[in-house]
């Protein structure tokens, strides 16, 4: 008897469908995602920004401080020796025995009548340890003594090209090439073979050693440097953390947009459960989908951010001073952000992936949404969060801290407050439900809408209070930063003003001849080229700037190598004299001057700030000594002087020059023009400066306070406004049956118009008001031990731009283009 297998028998699968329902259930995710992905160009857009931007920040953050060996070169120590010193030649000697190959670099000041300066600088551009430092850009090095090349400014300021005859001090030198330091491009040089600068003022010696055979291989009274290491945070930790911030907003957008996703694919997801896909199947989905918007973002914003960041290099060594590769990146961070991103797409797919799984398959075929379920919401871990991100911003050392651990508490604390404030902001949402009590229909509709579908509302709420507090946080620390009394920050003139200093009295200057061409002028002759300049200009407006050598300081006690000692922060402007003229020129009665006053000052906050002490040109040596120092001084406010740092914003009286015995010397004139200068204006002025030994100085391009809150004000509100616009679109198209039963039963356009515009106006407002009390919260922890300096000024326009602007803008909006009549009344159109 014989048996026949007719049909092989099936093999047992997995009760799920396993790898090939999978595998199906994926291939049908990118299908939908080819033929939708005009649905989900929002959440595309987010994470491609988030992943380019987060590539261009880390760029910028790691390029931006200057190189760790700059000045050092490829040397590990370095000496700078006064060229007066008559042990010059046996100190350079005695540190070639004792450590063999060094490089010696020659420095002699040069006029070029700008205050920055210039030098006539000796090196060997073949040097072991200053090849770092020094580039040829076109044209070749100087080989004999009559042959120079210039960095780039300098030549331009002198009008000289490669082949143009440069004559210097008597000397006639023909330019052969142009060269930078590429570790600092603001260095203004002119480069001669080494031994041609005959009377160098500073000399600088490079070269290699162990501490130990340093201490002991240098001359006596010779010391050397070291490079300083960093102590702050590397700035791609920095970047990391604020791309976590990126991610969760991105995610939390992310998340509403899924789930409108999910609910215009409810009938498909049924039709899968009906013909036997499993609930990991159907979840799988939504999740796939998430997974295939994470990486083409990712991809994108990878090109994107890389295609941006090497454009944008040229434009960072600029502003950097210093060059840059475009390949010095953290590559950690990018493949950091990358894994990043995709994994945040896939979370925020997940919950709605859950929620439409869970439907029952009648119910996800009828294409309605299931019934919210009310769930039990507790602010307990956002408050502990935010209370915990306070502490270590409270503990953290405040502006200025620079070690490691005080950094590490400022980062700690921001991520802290911002998570605490994004949890806070999805518990907030249920309060809009309690005010919709007494609200009138179409608003209490809205109010109701937002509390009842908390997973898009909560997290555009919480979208919007982050984008908030992240531009009231800048706000309110750029408000703090400028408000330092001591520590005097931001633009230096108006943009229609001009200083001519003396010979030797600019800023940066080094004594009286330091650039000083001819035999000096007798003061009336500096007033003559003043008033020649101010003609040259077309001004007649010229203020003689006196000054007696006084400095201001704030005395406090800090500890270095376990000694305690005094360390003193100096007034960075110029301490001028109030004379008769000056006090006229701005407007102000000399008789409006306290007697008993020592200093008057347009600086806010100055007068109450304490350990301060005027001492003159000799320094706080030994304490404050009678005669030489005063402590405490009373200072006199007054409005009506400037507050650019450059200006005569700070003034030692009459009563100060008795007290401390001060001599005053005419040393700048202030010169006020009609018009803004030109390039060919100041340059004309520069050229009379430069003859006479003087220099001049103009508008640098600091930012002022106002230019920098309004920047991060208009930021945050255009960035709560695209989330709202966004949100308001979502919610609405959830609600579309309210809304077409609304039209059924004869609501009017107005009607539809208050519920879209109430909707939007709610979640701005809310956002506003819970990020504006949070970045307070944030600034007065970071502020504790200075509040009345750093937080007297409050930025009343940019709150209220926030708090009431942001509300408005967006009930206007969205008041204006909405009301549209719904095109279906009858039955739900199918997707």
């Amino acid at each position: 008897m014989t048996a026949e297998l007719l049909e092989r028998p099936a093999e047992p699968t997995a009760v799920n469908g396993g790898a090939p329902a999978r595998r199906a259930v994926v291939r049908w995710a990118w299908r939908l995602f080819r033929r939708e992905w005009r649905q989900q160009l929002l959440v595309l857009a987010l994470l491609t920004v988030a992943v380019a931007a987060t590539i261009l920040g880390a760029a910028v953050g790691t390029n931006t401080p200057p190189p760790a060996n700059a000045g050092y070169g490829n040397a590990d120590h370095l000496v700078t020796l006064p060229g007066s010193d008559p042990h010059l030649a046996a100190d350079i000697a005695a540190m070639k025995q004792s450590f063999g190959t060094v490089d010696v670099i020659e420095n002699q000041a040069i006029a070029t009548g700008l205050v920055q300066g210039a030098q006539l600088r000796a090196q060997d551009p073949n040097g072991r340890f200053g090849g770092p430092m020094l580039a040829l850009v076109s044209g070749r090095y100087p080989v004999s003594p009559d042959e120079v090349a210039m960095t780039k400014e300098l030549a331009s300021t002198f009008n000289l090209r490669v082949g143009a005859v440069w004559r210097e001090s008597g000397h006639a030198l023909r330019v052969v090439g142009l060269v930078e330091n590429p570790q600092n491009l603001l260095d203004d040089f002119a480069l001669v073979p080494p031994g041609q600068v005959a009377s160098p003022t500073q000399v600088t010696v490079l070269f290699n050693a162990t501490p130990e055979r340093a201490a002991s291989g240098l001359p006596s009274g010779v010391s050397a440097q070291t490079p300083a290491a960093s102590q702050g945070i590397d700035p791609a930790i920095i970047v990391f953390v604020l791309t976590i911030f990126g991610l969760i907003f991105v995610g939390l957008v992310s998340v509403a947009g899924f789930s409108v996703l999910a609910q215009r694919r409810l009938r498909a997801l049924g039709m899968l459960s009906s013909l036997g896909a499993t609930y990991r199947n159907v979840r799988l989905v939504m999740v796939a989908n998430g997974a295939v918007v994470g990486v083409v973002a990712t991809l994108i914003g990878t090109v994107l951010g890389f295609a941006a960041w090497i454009a944008y290099a040229p434009n960072l060594q600029r502003s950097a001073h210093h060059r840059v590769a475009w390949t010095h990146l953290p590559w950690w961070l990018v493949a950091a952000t990358m894994v990043l991103a995709v994994v945040t797409s896939i979370l925020a797919a997940r919950r709605p992936a859950r929620t439409a799984a869970r439907l029952p398959v009648v119910a996800a075929l009828s294409g309605r949404p299931a019934v919210p379920k009310p769930r039990h919401r507790t602010a307990v871990p956002g408050m502990a969060l935010l209370v915990i991100g306070l502490a270590l911003l409270a503990f953290s050392g405040g502006w200025g801290s620079s070690n490691g651990r005080e950094a590490l508490f400022q980062v700690g604390g921001l991520l802290a407050v911002a998570i605490g404030l994004l949890l806070l902001a999805s518990v907030c949402v249920t309060l809009l439900g309690v005010l919709a009590r007494r609200a009138p229909v179409a608003v209490r509709l809205a109010l109701r809408d937002l509390a009842r579908y908390r997973a898009r509302s909560g997290a555009a709420l919480a979208a919007i209070s982050l984008a908030v507090l992240i531009a009231m946080v800048i706000c309110l620390l750029a408000t703090g930063r400028y408000a330092d009394p001591v520590d005097y920050f931001g633009p230096n003139l108006p943009a229609n003003q001009l200083v001519v200093y003396a010979p030797g009295t600019g800023p940066g200057s080094h004594g009286p001849d330091s650039g000083a061409a001819g035999a000096p002028r007798s003061p009336a002759g500096l007033q003559a080229v003043a008033n020649s300049i101010a003609s040259s200009l077309d001004s007649h407006d010229v203020l003689g700037l006196d000054s007696t050598g006084a400095m201001l300081g704030q005395v406090a006690s800090a500890t270095v190598g376990g000694v305690v000692g005094q360390a003193v922060r100096v007034y960075p402007g110029t301490v001028y004299v109030a004379t008769p003229e000056l006090l006229r020129h701005y407007g102000i009665d000399p008789g409006a001057i306290d007697p008993t006053a020592l200093l008057v000052t347009s600086r806010a906050g100055l007068a109450g700030t304490g350990s301060l002490e005027l001492f003159t040109s000799e320094g706080p040596v030994d304490g404050c000594a009678a005669g030489r120092c005063a402590a405490h001084p009373k200072i006199q406010t007054l409005g009506g002087l400037p507050t650019d740092t450059s200006d005569p914003n700070l003034l030692v009286t009459s009563h100060a020059v008795d007290t401390l015995k001060l001599s005053v010397t005419r040393v700048a004139w202030l010169i006020q023009t009609p018009q803004p200068l030109s390039a060919a204006q100041i340059n004309t002025a520069r050229q009379a400066a430069s003859a006479e030994g003087m220099t001049i100085e103009t508008k640098n391009q600091d930012p002022s306070l106002a230019q920098l809150r309004n920047y991060a004000t208009a930021a945050g509100i255009l960035l709560a406004l695209a989330v709202l616009a966004m949100t308001v679109g979502l919610i609405r198209s959830e609600t579309a049956g309210d809304l077409q039963t609304l039209t059924a039963t004869g609501a009017s356009g107005s009607t539809r118009r208050n519920v879209t515009a109430a909707t939007a106006g709610a979640l701005g407002l809310f956002g506003a008001l819970l990020g504006t009390a949070v970045a307070y919260l944030t600034a007065i922890a970071f502020f504790r031990s200075q509040l009345s300096e750093r937080m007297s000024e409050v930025p009343i326009l940019d709150i209220t731009l926030i708090v009431v602007g942001l509300p408005v803008i967006a009930t206007i909006g969205s008041w204006l283009v909405a009301g549209r009549e719904p095109r279906v009344i009858a039955h739900r159109p199918i997707e």
